[in-house]
C-alpha cells in the first residue's frame, strides 16, 4: 500500500501561496485497514498511513453548522451587489468568544469564494487574479499597517517608501485590489484593531473599493474595537454572524448530537466501530461547554492518543482512552471540566 504524503510548504494564510495551499489542502481519508494490516506495514509506511490520517482529521473533517449556511448566504449576496453599489457597500463580521471556531469559518468562506471564481475564470490564476486576500490583525494594530498587510498579500515584492502617508497606502492598496480583481478582503483577529484610525480606514475600504470585508474577532459587536465610538460606523455597515455554543435546550442538543455523531462515523481509525462518542455525547458536550472547536480538540487529541501509543493491539476508542483525553484537556488547558472516567460508558 502507497499512501502518497500531503506536502505542506506554506506556514502562513497571510501570503498568497501560503492561503492557496490552505485551501486545497483537504486530503480524502486514506484506504481503511484492519489493524492486522497495519501492524504488517513496513515502518515507513506505517508512518506514512498514521500521517495521512492525522492530516484527513485536521484538515478535511468537519461538521455543518447553522452559522455556515447563513454567512455563506449573506456573502454571497455582499459579493453580488457590493460591485453595484456606489455607496453604503456593506461587509459581514463574524464574532465569537474564544474557542468556537471563528477562524475555521472564515477559511471555509473564502475557499468557497476562490473556488467560485475559479470555476467562472479557469485562468484566474494565471491572471494575476487573487479573489480573496487574507489579512491578520496583531495587538494594537494601525489602519496603516492593516494597508501594508493588504498590500504585501497582493504585491510581496513591491518596495514601500519608508515614509509613505496613510493616504498614499490606501491608494495603493485600493488600486491593487482592483487590478487583481479581489472580492473578499478576510481581516482575521479584527478585535485587536480600535479607535477612529483603524475605522475610517475600513470603511474608505469600503467606500473606494468594491472588494466585501469580513471582520473576524472576539465578540466584535461588544469589543472595544467596533462595540462603540467610531468603530460603531464600521459594526453598521457590516451583517452580524455571532457563533455560539450547543446550548441545552432540546435544539442545541440536537445540533450538538450530530456534530459528535458525525466525529464518530469519520475517525479515521482501523476497524473503528462507533458508538462510544455518541453514548457519550451528553458528557462531552459538558466537557466542551457546547463549543465546537474544543469537541474537536478532544477529538483531535483522541485519534492523536491512539496512533501515538506504539504498544496498542487495537485502535477502538474506549471509556478509558476518552477519559485520558478529557483529563489531559483541563490540565494542559483554559478548559475546565467537573468529568470523572464513571460519568463514561463504553459502546453498547
Amino acid at each position: 500500500m502507497i499512501v502518497e504524503p500531503l506536502i505542506l510548504d506554506h506556514d502562513r494564510k497571510t501570503t498568497l501561496p501560503g492561503l492557496r495551499e490552505a485551501f486545497n489542502s483537504l486530503p480524502p481519508p486514506p484506504p481503511a485497514l484492519s489493524f492486522a494490516d497495519y501492524a504488517a506495514l513496513r515502518p515507513d509506511d506505517r508512518s506514512a498511513y498514521d500521517q495521512a490520517r492525522d492530516d484527513f482529521l485536521r484538515l478535511t473533517l468537519r461538521v455543518p453548522t447553522p452559522e455556515q449556511d447563513l454567512s455563506a448566504g449573506i456573502l454571497a449576496k455582499l459579493i453580488s451587489s457590493n460591485p453595484r453599489r456606489k455607496n453604503s457597500r456593506r461587509g459581514l463580521m463574524i464574532s465569537a468568544p474564544m474557542f468556537y471556531g471563528k477562524t475555521e469559518l472564515a477559511l471555509l468562506l473564502a475557499r468557497s469564494v476562490e473556488y467560485e471564481h475559479a470555476k467562472r475564470y479557469p485562468d484566474y490564476a494565471d491572471n494575476g487574479e487573487v479573489p480573496v486576500v487574507w489579512v491578520e490583525m496583531t495587538d494594537h494594530a494601525t489602519g496603516k499597517a492593516l494597508l501594508a498587510q493588504i498590500v504585501r498579500f497582493v504585491a510581496p515584492t513591491i518596495v514601500l517608501p519608508k515614509h509613505i502617508t496613510t493616504d498614499e497606502l490606501r491608494h495603493r492598496a485600493v488600486d491593487l485590489l482592483h487590478l487583481h480583481r479581489t472580492k473578499l478582503l478576510v481581516i482575521d483577529e479584527a478585535h485587536n484593531l480600535g479607535g477612529s484610525e483603524p475605522s475610517s480606514v475600513i470603511k474608505a475600504l469600503q467606500n473606494e473599493s468594491s472588494t466585501t470585508v469580513a471582520l473576524v474577532g472576539i465578540s466584535l459587536a461588544s469589543g472595544t474595537a467596533f462595540g462603540k465610538g467610531d468603530g460603531l460606523q464600521v459594526t453598521m455597515r457590516c451583517d452580524m454572524v455571532e457563533l455560539r455554543r450547543a446550548d441545552e435546550t432540546d435544539t442545541g442538543r440536537a445540533l450538538w448530537d450530530r456534530w459528535v455523531t458525525t466525529f464518530d462515523r469519520n475517525l479515521p481509525l482501523c476497524e473503528h466501530t462507533p458508538g462510544t462518542l455518541t453514548r457519550n455525547a451528553r458528557v462531552l458536550q459538558k466537557a466542551a461547554d457546547g463549543r465546537l472547536a474544543v469537541l474537536a480538540l478532544i477529538v483531535e487529541r483522541l485519534v492523536a492518543s491512539i496512533l501515538d501509543d506504539h504498544h496498542r493491539r487495537d485502535e477502538q476508542v474506549t471509556r478509558y482512552r476518552l477519559f485520558t483525553v478529557l483529563d489531559g484537556l483541563r490540565r494542559t488547558t483554559p478548559v475546565r471540566h467537573p468529568i470523572t472516567i464513571e460519568d463514561l460508558v463504553e459502546a453498547a
